[in-house]
């Protein structure tokens, strides 16, 4: 064999060399995430606000999915998906409440390309056979966790007694002002978590509630791991070329 010919064929062997060896570390740290970042970094969390006693410390489970389904109807269930926070307007969060754009945005980094995490999605679109008035609902859980990220539900005009009930539990919460009529928000803050009720008209006339319960400390929690995988990953990765090269 001529040398540029073994040059060639010893580049293409640490090549391939490599590609094994790094993959072999996605792989190993995929599996070593429960055990140590997890273990470090998911602590018991402040109680703030609930949904079917769901909590932000409730586990996600096969025994929570099926009493869900009981109260909710059938599901859909997805893993790893985006995270969008985003509610009414792509100004609304960043005009009223810019710390949760700025997880938002984290969440979303870089721009304009599709970001999945590990998350467990819960999606109902027919509660209203089971006679709620929930025209949809969906319940995203940490995959890392399997604590709730955030909850969002939209109430039909039929469902006021339920926002009467958050009124009884909570309180009076405060008002978002300056919003076009008919346009209403209101929200509840507890623990750093956040309750925010939505109230417009739909094509009817009739009144349509949007609550959504962002669960801010396990958001900031799913960053602070994800920010952890990113770093040991990076580092298993530079060992692993310092030992190929």
């Amino acid at each position: 064999m001529s040398k540029p010919k073994l040059n060639k064929w010893v580049a293409g062997i640490s090549v391939v060399l490599l590609l094994a060896v790094l993959g072999g570390v996605f792989i190993e740290k995929q599996h070593r995430l429960s055990s140590s970042i997890i273990g470090q970094l998911v602590k018991e969390l402040p109680e703030s606000f609930t949904f079917f006693d769901l909590g932000s410390n409730t586990r996600f489970s096969s025994t929570v999915r099926s009493v869900l389904s009981d109260r909710l109807g059938s599901d859909a269930i997805a893993y790893r998906s985006q995270i969008d926070l985003s509610v009414n307007s792509p100004e609304f969060l960043q005009t009223f409440f810019p710390e949760l754009q700025t997880i938002n945005l984290q969440l979303n980094y870089p721009p304009r390309e599709r970001i999945e995490h590990n998350t467990i999605k819960l999606m109902y679109r027919y509660a209203r056979k089971v006679n709620v008035p929930f025209e949809d609902v969906e319940m995203v859980f940490s995959g890392y966790s399997q604590r709730p990220l955030y909850f969002s539900v939209i109430v039909s005009h039929d469902g006021a007694n339920i926002i009467d009930a958050l009124h009884q539990k909570y309180g009076p919460p405060e008002e978002i002002q300056d919003l076009k009529s008919p346009f209403k928000a209101s929200f509840w803050r507890k623990n750093n978590d956040l309750l925010l009720v939505s109230v417009k008209s739909d094509r009817y006339g009739n009144p349509e509630y949007h609550i959504m319960i962002y669960y801010v400390n396990s958001l900031k929690e799913l960053l602070d791991i994800e920010k952890e995988e990113t770093r040991q990953r990076q580092d298993r990765v530079k060992q692993a070329s310092d030992k190929v090269f």
